[in-house]
């Protein structure tokens, strides 16, 4: 299978593509974040990289690339998920509505609309998240088809709602039942280093354990819970996917917490800081989900 992923990030499509069990024989990745690009290459250093998605384009069976020309032939599959600030309902804040796509960041759909337009391949699937009614429907009649929304959280600890479309029938997963609590860090050598130091901000932030904002949505307390909310490319900062009780404070997830939280293997994003993680995987795919929806992939 020849795949050309868009908005790679840390390559996610591809762990999740080993997961569904299908061949590739050649992965191309645009993506242009160096520090996921770094998670990339440190666990997948065969992936063919591809640069700026604007400078991508496709002609006659040819990828043509800042970085070069790649004789590819027909790409069996095309997968993506374009920026999504300006969909996402966090561009509420402040009262402002979500720009949708006449937003700066969320007009890159139209560079995942180009490509695949150019590569007509033979199936795509295409992430982004959950967004007004009235974007969806632009982005189905676009894509020709309708897209689907899953929640992570039936497959993984963590509730993540986003929409897919896709080429292809699949049916919405069952849940599997997953537990923050099986996977909370018990050892006090690694869950101490993050614990966070006392400010003006964070004593704010985590509220005597009962998060910043009304109803504990912000910046949940999450010790007991089954669940972590949304991964975001940040948790020192509110919102985030929330706090844990730690000595006379709290702490963040671990960095292996997150990345189970996106069920992507232990250590995946060992070489790169914490930092970097959290926006990698708060930018990435929750790596099941994607395997199951590609597991329904038709057989040629």
């Amino acid at each position: 299978m020849q795949v050309l992923s868009l908005f790679d990030g840390m390559s996610c499509g591809m762990l999740a593509l080993e997961r569904a069990g299908l061949n590739v024989r050649s992965y191309y990745a645009s993506e242009i974040d160096e520090a996921a690009i770094k998670v990339s290459a440190c666990n997948y250093p065969d992936i063919i990289r591809i640069g700026d998605v604007t400078k991508v384009s496709y002609d006659n069976g040819v990828l043509r690339t800042a970085d070069g020309d790649f004789p590819v032939g027909q790409i069996d599959l095309l997968i993506g998920g374009s920026p999504c600030q300006d969909f996402s309902a966090a561009g509420t804040l402040g009262g402002k509505p979500p720009k949708g796509l006449a937003g700066n960041k969320s007009r890159l759909f139209y560079e995942y609309l180009r490509i695949k337009n150019e590569v007509n391949p033979t199936f795509f699937l295409l992430e982004n998240v959950l967004m007004t009614h009235a974007s969806k429907l632009m982005l189905d009649a676009y894509l020709g088809t309708s897209g689907v929304e899953i929640n992570s959280a039936l497959l993984s600890y963590q509730n993540r709602r986003r929409m897919y479309w896709a080429n292809f029938p699949f049916d919405l997963p069952k849940d599997a039942g997953i537990s923050f609590q099986d996977y909370k860090e018990t050892d006090p050598e690694i869950y101490l280093r993050y614990k966070a130091e006392k400010t003006g901000s964070r004593i704010a932030m985590w509220n005597n354990g009962n998060g910043r904002t009304p109803h504990n949505r912000s910046c949940p307390n999450i010790t007991h819970s089954d669940k972590v909310h949304c991964l975001t490319t940040k948790q020192d900062r509110s919102p985030n996917s929330g706090l844990i009780e730690c000595e006379d404070f709290f702490r963040y997830l671990t960095q292996a917490e997150l990345e189970q939280a996106q069920t992507v293997p232990v250590g995946y994003t060992d070489c790169v800081s914490y930092a970097q993680a959290c926006k990698a995987l708060g930018n990435g795919w929750t790596v099941s989900v994607i395997a199951h929806i590609l597991k329904h992939l038709p057989k040629t």
